[in-house]
């Protein structure tokens, strides 16, 4: 159990409560593993439980006719998925795949709907959360609809880099084609084009980020609007937590966190 209080801090979300709501939340948690490239919730079919990433990171998708889905989020330790159990909805419009392995922190939707209804900082933190991921959604359909591929691989790369706290990242083309929604060979080019740029070096499966102001130059304002969103509605409620309470435990590896 000590263990579990410690990895709530590195869950944004369940670390932005006080000490004692926190523990209260966490007493209704089971600390999961997320196994890599699982589908892990299919659209359409009722889920019991939402999950709080720890270090894993899941790609949340919208399903297309004829292809595995578009993304339309990326979910790692600033947030949760299966957002509308929030809302006392069973069955998401989303389907979430697990794109790096790790641990989260799993909640069925009665215990939530309960705490949700005890504890208003709880329920003020969830709420801000669904509206972040409702702009984040929409900036997302933007982007794929208005910004060339290069762009978008720039501001995937950034994304994992910040929640993977890493600029190690092991990503195959596929699996980077799968988040952006394109052909393989179209990643293949953009990174081909980063490498001899000097941005990134790249071997199979894995991805080092070498010029990472480059890359956000290169990357489209999306990526910085998703950060303005979070920060202007989530911000203000990492007052809540005790003063003088600290982040002890952060993910796997290092790197430039979320916020």
């Amino acid at each position: 159990m000590l263990l579990q209080k410690n990895l709530a801090l590195a869950n944004r979300l369940i670390a932005a409560l006080p000490a004692q709501e926190r523990g209260l939340f966490v007493e209704h948690c089971e600390l999961v593993e997320l196994k890599p490239h699982k589908t892990h919730m299919a659209a359409g079919r009722s889920h019991d439980h939402a999950y709080f990433p720890v270090d894993s990171i899941v790609s949340v998708l919208l399903p297309a006719a004829h292809a595995p889905g578009v993304q339309v989020a990326l979910v790692g330790n600033e947030g949760m998925f299966n957002t509308s159990l929030v809302l006392g909805v069973s069955a998401s419009a989303f389907s979430s795949r697990v794109q790096r392995e790790g641990r989260a922190f799993c909640i069925h939707h009665g215990a939530l709907q309960h705490r949700i209804s005890q504890d208003a900082c709880l329920r003020d933190i969830l709420n801000r959360y669904v509206d972040v991921r409702q702009s984040q959604m929409a900036q997302q359909i933007a982007c794929i609809q208005h910004h060339s591929v290069k762009q978008r691989l720039a501001r995937c790369l950034l994304m994992n880099r910040d929640r993977a706290y890493s600029s190690e990242l092991f990503l195959t083309h596929e699996a980077l084609a799968f988040m952006l929604g394109v052909r393989r060979e179209s990643v293949t080019r953009a990174a081909g084009d980063f490498e001899n740029r000097g941005l990134i070096s790249y071997s199979p499966g894995y991805v080092m980020l070498l010029d990472e102001a480059g890359l956000e130059k290169t990357s489209c304002s999306c990526y910085h609007a998703d950060r303005l969103t979070y920060q202007r509605t989530l911000g203000a409620s990492y007052a809540a937590r005790t003063p003088g309470e600290q982040h002890t435990v952060t993910p796997r590896g290092a790197g430039t966190p979320f916020l």
